[in-house]
């Protein structure tokens, strides 16, 4: 059985000709040139969640699967809807130069299982910014990509990493919002990029 050069396993055909798929619907909308990568832990378990797919409609997906369209939205539209057609959002995404990735390109159903794979793929997902995306800044969805930072640091990305106090940003399930994180993860990472730009380069 071949080998799957998005999460080195194993794999049976059907699981490459899934990815092959994926990679697919991303690159329609793919930015020529990318400001921000946004980088999350992997695709989620559900075909109608992955964010590209504009087949999926919004009430389709899980909750956890709205939510994160919602907002992802926000960078674009903070005061985007569920009425606001996705393949809009996605191209107006795509216009402002935001991409997202996945540390590893395959669903994992074991957390620790998907830790450990981000740990031994960083430095193929460094590899993939330097000569793929090249992105002018790197934004990490979800705590499993924590071990994304270290690597990230050591190969010269520090200084155009965007992190939420010091960590990943989290999309949480949905819910009422709570304390400190009153602020949606859009919100957030809107502020932060806000911050970025207006930082001079060294």
């Amino acid at each position: 059985m071949p080998i799957c050069d998005g999460c080195g396993e194993t794999v049976e055909d059907e699981h490459i000709r899934r990815r092959i798929e994926r990679l697919e619907l991303a690159t329609r909308f793919r930015p020529i040139h990318i400001n921000l990568l946004l980088i999350d832990a992997a695709p989620p378990l559900r075909r109608e969640d992955f964010l590209y797919d504009p087949r999926a409609l919004l009430d389709e997906r899980s909750a956890l699967g709205q939510c994160y369209v919602r907002e992802l939205a926000k960078l674009v539209a903070p005061s985007s809807h569920s009425n606001v057609q996705l393949e809009a959002i996605l191209a107006e995404l795509q216009r402002r130069g935001f991409f997202l990735a996945s540390a590893v390109e395959c669903p994992k159903n074991d957390n620790e299982n998907l830790v450990s794979a981000i740990r031994r793929l960083a430095s193929t997902v460094v590899l993939r910014i330097q000569t793929s995306y090249r992105p002018k800044h790197i934004a990490l969805l979800g705590q499993e990509t924590r071990e994304l930072i270290e690597a990230l640091r050591a190969s010269g990305w520090g200084d155009r990493l965007i992190l939420d106090g010091g960590a990943p940003f989290t999309l949480a399930e949905p819910g009422p919002p709570q304390g400190e994180r009153a602020t949606t993860v859009g919100e957030r990472l809107c502020a932060a990029i806000s911050r970025s730009a207006a930082t001079p380069s060294a």
